[in-house]
């Protein structure tokens, strides 16, 4: 029994929907800098993402230094202080996006017949574990820029390539490892997602 005039089976209907929480997941993880917490000299609380973070220090023009206490981007992509981190903003970026676009193209398919096919479908699911694996890499590449000066300030004076000395790993990151989880259980479901075989359809 069709599910209104959709080219989905129930099954279809959770794998769109849960392709929308995935790419939900990522995009707000990749651009809220909550992936690591650590602690400035003077105890104020500061956050991290790949290109933004929250409450900085910033010169004075008579040579002091002022505390931020708002999140903001970078200025220049070049500002973001380490090249790992920059290949993450790329990575994660292209991936949080890809993930968006699969979402509202199943999402469409749930109320208008003849736009997912099984091959479709399935080549949809293929896309999604690309991109898990995308966002993957640029996960495991941004540990690399922990030795930085900006981020050895707050974590100690200790931390390094892969070690954050005295910070944690905070919400936005987590956020980012449940909307990847999603994305290979939305691939698996992708399997028996449309009712619609390639030869049936009709231009």
């Amino acid at each position: 029994m069709p599910v209104l005039a959709s080219s989905l089976t129930a099954t279809g209907v959770f794998w769109a929907s849960l392709s929308l929480a995935a790419a939900i997941l990522n995009c707000a993880g990749f651009y809220l800098p909550f992936w690591f917490q650590g602690a400035l000299f003077n105890s104020t609380e500061v956050s991290f993402g790949s290109f933004r973070r929250c409450s900085y220090p910033r010169m004075n023009e008579d040579g002091g230094v002022q505390i931020i206490h708002e999140c903001g981007r970078y200025t220049t992509f070049h500002d973001i202080p380490s090249v790992s981190w920059q290949i993450t903003t790329i990575s994660v970026g292209v991936g949080a996006a890809t993930s968006l676009l699969v979402a509202f193209t199943a999402l469409a398919a749930c109320c208008v017949a003849d736009v997912v096919t099984k091959r479709v479908a399935r080549a949809l699911g293929l896309v999604q574990v690309l991109t898990a694996i995308v966002i993957i890499i640029g996960c495991t590449i941004y540990p690399n820029g922990w030795g930085t000066r900006e981020v050895q300030e707050v974590c100690g004076g200790i931390s390094d390539s892969y070690y954050l000395g005295t910070c944690q790993l905070s919400w936005s990151f987590y956020l980012m490892g449940a909307g990847v989880a999603m994305l290979f259980s939305c691939a698996v479901l992708s399997l028996w997602a449309s009712r619609i075989k390639p030869h049936s359809y009709r231009i």
